[in-house]
């Protein structure tokens, strides 16, 4: 019995260090529509709003040369990311085509936000509807291992 309670402890301990170095499972931020298309998934808002979301990515934790807390217009606890020149250009050129439509933004693969574009998105981006402030404040720490796990795979010599 005690053999199988360390197992089961040490089973936890490896899987809780096995977190996910994909940049697209942290942060992705995809085009969204409120009207059906084929082939796109679907999600049901809150708000009684329909989604109908593209499974590729604009962006990803990939594309976030920075982030930081903030809180947004009601007070609440949000993410600010400032795109890499990638991103920038990348959310720039979908948001100037896209004027209206929602986005939806995935943390962890679960859909948090669906902001309607206003007007052209260039090289930061708000992200609301992660939590309270310790969950905000570990989003922005995985954004920065990330971030720093990237730039040394970059800057290590190959053999």
């Amino acid at each position: 019995m005690i053999r199988i309670l360390c197992l089961l402890l040490l089973t936890l301990v490896v899987l809780a260090g096995c977190q996910s170095q994909n940049p697209a499972t942290e942060l992705a931020i995809r085009a969204a529509w409120t009207h059906r298309i084929p082939g796109l998934e679907h999600y049901s808002l809150g708000s009684g709003i329909n989604i109908w979301v593209d499974s590729e990515p604009i962006v990803t934790a990939a594309n976030v040369e920075r982030a930081w807390y903030v809180r947004d217009n009601l007070n609440r606890p949000a993410v600010m990311v400032k795109f890499n020149t990638n991103g920038t250009a990348r959310m720039s050129q979908f948001s100037a085509k896209h004027i209206s439509s929602p986005l939806a933004v995935f943390v962890n693969r679960n859909l948090v936000s669906a902001p309607v574009v206003e007007g052209e998105i260039s090289s930061t981006f708000m992200i609301m509807g992660l939590g309270d402030q310790p969950h905000v404040e570990y989003f922005i720490k995985r954004l920065e291992d990330l971030n720093a796990a990237a730039t040394a795979s970059s800057t290590t010599p190959s053999r």
